[in-house]
């Protein structure tokens, strides 16, 4: 189809060819797997003079619901974890790093002296983060000191950390995510399908709660403690103050003193 051709019609039809779930796939699907790729391209082309700019209507994406835990709920999740992935779940409820920077980060990046580790955001851009004394304490009980600081349990020893996955990060830790979250209580469904090929059922629990959520928790325990939205934003690096707005007020000032303990302030 040339590109000048590729009307909303087109664009709308399209859903129902290249998705598993056609025009049942959910509508953040639609966008990531269909719409945004096309309008890179024609926006590419658009550039060259080959076609008009894309102007296309997608499908209203639901505001996501930021998930948060209390720190008993974190406590609970960090107990219920698999021993190899709990210094991990510490250090991303202490620091607000995304998944993808924590276990990209490096041990030469990290400063236990100065309370600071550097991790890179995936515009490239630097970031210094302080680390409470709880996650300075995690990061200390662990074996080694050169090469990735997080390394999954099959690999200790060999030096390698996580599995690149071009930053489509979660999944690397899923499996142990799911039953600790089990074990935890914390809500979630339990997913039952047949494997292709297969004859027998599968069931396996899917939490509500994802890894990145823990980037939540931080920044609401956060602002519980300091009330200053600027600073969140700049310790979070986040690019908008829209974004950070979402955190205040998340959680009540009654577990102030227990976020204080959590993070051994």
């Amino acid at each position: 189809m040339k590109l000048s051709d590729i009307t909303q019609e087109a664009v709308d039809q399209s859903y129902r060819y290249l998705l598993r779930d056609g025009d049942n796939a959910a509508p953040a699907t639609k966008v990531r797997g269909v719409l945004t790729p096309l309008k890179a391209v024609l926006e590419f082309a658009a550039v060259r003079q080959w076609c008009d700019r894309p102007a296309f209507k997608g499908p209203s994406i639901p505001k996501a619901r930021s998930i948060f835990l209390r720190p008993d709920e974190a406590s609970r999740l960090v107990e219920s974890a698999s021993p190899h992935i709990r210094p991990l779940l510490v250090f991303l409820i202490c620091t607000g790093c995304r998944m993808s920077e924590a276990i990209e980060l490096d041990w030469r990046d990290v400063d236990i002296r100065g309370a600071r580790a550097v991790v890179w955001q995936k515009q490239g851009n630097e970031r210094h983060v302080d680390l409470v004394p709880r996650a300075i304490s995690a990061l200390v009980a662990l074996p080694d000191r050169d090469g990735p600081v997080f390394r999954p349990r099959y690999r200790r020893g060999i030096g390698r950390g996580y599995a690149d996955r071009g930053r489509a990060s979660g999944g690397q830790i899923k499996s142990a995510w799911s039953v600790a979250c089990r074990k935890a209580g914390l809500p979630g469904h339990m997913r039952v399908w047949t494997p292709k090929g297969a004859e027998k059922e599968k069931t396996a629990f899917v939490p509500d709660v994802t890894p990145h959520d823990l980037r939540h928790t931080w920044a609401s325990w956060h602002y519980c403690l300091h009330r200053d939205v600027l600073a969140l934003k700049e310790e979070g690096g986040w690019a908008t103050m829209g974004i950070v707005a979402r955190y205040a007020k998340k959680m009540p000032d009654a577990y102030r003193d227990e976020i204080r303990a959590w993070w051994r302030l």
